[in-house]
């Protein structure tokens, strides 16, 4: 799968020439002159890299890093200086950018300043996983989990509440008032604390089975944040998605075992049928495909789960079959 670039600049010759060479180098560009467009784009979308000149008329390159490094974390960021410095540079640098080009530049010169700083995105990323790791294994930190007992309680709590006021139960709300209420109990549960954003989080993605950019709205406004805080913090854990899943979900395992038994091709047939990709969900809402990096059943490689039973063995001719056989039962119901 190709890599995502996303750049920023308002020149429009610097756009043109950053995609000529890019797209040529097997890049998926996409271009923008406009900063708040860019930073728009990449909540909806994940750039492996994303270039932005350092002075625009909208908003300073600056402010475009900072940003950046909360709402798209994992994206190797390069500046493009047409007044280049080391004074610039280091700043850069401490914003979250890898690398910076100065203006005018030839093809090979920022080519090789895009894979540079890819590389070193990539040797920063697995130094804090292994950190973390070890940090883990030592007890030193814990990992927050999901606790569905809460919604449970909270439901009752809630239930009790409009009881008490003489007003209809949870159940008889409809969805979207439900889960409004539901957001609301959990935020007062977490005492309001934006230190706990991650467990308010982590409690309403279990009810919801993801976080709607309706919710995350309302968690900002509740708690005194921005959208853009909210859906930073939360885009840098796999663990939550922002579309909502099909009523069937498909996950893949990625991991080893499975990726030498043909797991891509499974990935790749799936999409192909489905006309979606990982994370997302098919328009009709049937069904939604997740890329794991690992089911914990290797020795039934390549493996598969649909609605979470466990398929194993899997090829594309039974996994297709598995898909329509969904198909025929969701049409005659």
């Amino acid at each position: 799968m190709a890599r995502k670039m996303l750049v920023i600049d308002d020149d429009q010759t610097v756009l043109s020439s950053c995609r000529r060479i890019f797209e040529s180098e097997g890049f998926d560009v996409v271009i923008t002159p406009n900063p708040e467009e860019g930073l728009s784009l990449v909540l909806d979308t994940y750039f492996d890299v994303i270039l932005t000149d350092w002075m625009m008329p909208e908003l300073d390159g600056m402010d475009v890093i900072t940003r950046l490094d909360v709402t798209s974390p994992g994206s190797a960021v390069v500046m493009i200086s047409g007044y280049p410095s080391i004074g610039r540079a280091t700043e850069a640098m401490k914003r979250g950018a890898m690398d910076y080009v100065a203006k005018p530049f030839a093809p090979d010169e920022i080519i090789k300043t895009v894979a540079e700083a890819i590389k070193r995105k990539e040797s920063e990323e697995i130094s804090i996983v292994e950190r973390f790791g070890k940090l883990a294994k030592a007890g030193q930190i814990s990992f927050p989990t999901i606790d569905d007992k809460i919604i449970q309680s909270l439901s009752d709590a809630i239930d009790k509440k409009r009881h008490t006021e003489a007003k209809p139960s949870l159940d008889s709300l409809s969805g979207p008032e439900r889960l409004h209420e539901i957001v609301l109990a959990v935020i007062e549960q977490y005492n309001r604390d934006t230190s706990s954003l991650i467990g308010m989080l982590q409690a309403v993605h279990s009810y919801e089975g993801y976080l709607s950019y309706e919710t995350i709205g309302l968690i900002a406004r509740e708690l005194g944040l921005s959208e853009h805080e909210i859906f930073g913090t939360a885009s840098f854990y796999k663990q939550f998605k922002f579309e909502k899943p099909g009523k069937h979900h498909i996950r893949i395992c990625s991991g080893t075992a499975c990726f030498v038994a043909g797991g891509s091709v499974l990935l790749e047939t799936a999409q192909a049928r489905l006309n979606i990709g990982p994370g997302q969900t098919t328009e009709d809402g049937i069904f939604s495909i997740e890329r794991v990096a690992c089911l914990g059943c290797c020795a039934l490689a390549p493996a598969v789960t649909i609605d979470d039973e466990v398929y194993g063995k899997m090829n594309p001719a039974k996994l297709l079959r598995n898909i329509d056989k969904i198909y025929r039962e969701e049409s005659k119901s």
